[in-house]
């Protein structure tokens, strides 16, 4: 690697390790291993967020964050299953012990200029940063934490694990209540944990 590409290299993965802890620029996360995990094939499926590139092979790694550290991931293969989710094959990761390794993390992506170009300031931002932020139901006081976003145009819904149970929430029932500490309050709609 070239001094250049190097000093580029460190950049983008301080960028990304930043980003992780702000919790920005997550663009999907890894669910489990996809197929017969026999085959060593490799193949993952992921939950895509907002942002996640329509056409990720080849082009700019995505990244993930292990033990504090940023990991750039090149995409050897992709195919979209839905709108919410896909299954992928990294360079390099090749077997079920190497891939075992992602199972669980997100996936990052750092904003193109044309990315930035598209942002609208329609007061919505990306709902996908919310996801492993604790949520406290101010009417009840449960605390949940924030595991999924589904992007439903119109709809857009927390998948919340209280107490092993996944609960739907309505985005709009939800506010930041600190972005340092991770933590969000909603007056959740009666009637939600009995669904």
């Amino acid at each position: 690697m070239k001094k250049e590409e190097s000093s580029s290299y460190t950049a983008r993965a301080k960028a990304i390790e930043a980003a992780a802890q702000r919790g920005e620029w997550v663009v999907g996360r890894i669910k489990k291993e996809y197929g017969n995990a026999a085959d060593g094939g490799g193949t993952l499926l992921v939950s895509l967020y907002d942002g996640f590139p329509d056409d990720p092979v080849g082009g700019e790694p995505l990244w993930t964050v292990v033990d504090s550290l940023a990991v750039p991931l090149y995409v050897a293969s992709f195919e979209r299953q839905g709108g919410g989710r896909g299954v992928i094959v990294f360079d390099d990761f090749e077997t079920s012990a190497e891939t075992g390794l992602l199972i669980g993390k997100t996936l990052y992506r750092i904003p193109t200029a044309a990315d930035r170009s598209e942002r609208t300031d329609d007061g919505e931002g990306d709902l996908s940063v919310l996801v492993g932020y604790e949520l406290t139901d101010q009417r009840s006081g449960r605390v949940g934490m924030v595991r999924e976003f589904y992007d439903y145009p119109g709809n857009p819904l927390l998948g919340v694990d209280f107490e092993g149970q996944e609960v739907l929430v309505p985005a709009g029932v939800i506010e930041v209540t600190s972005v340092k500490k991770r933590r969000l309050a909603g007056d959740l709609p009666e009637g939600l944990f009995e669904l």
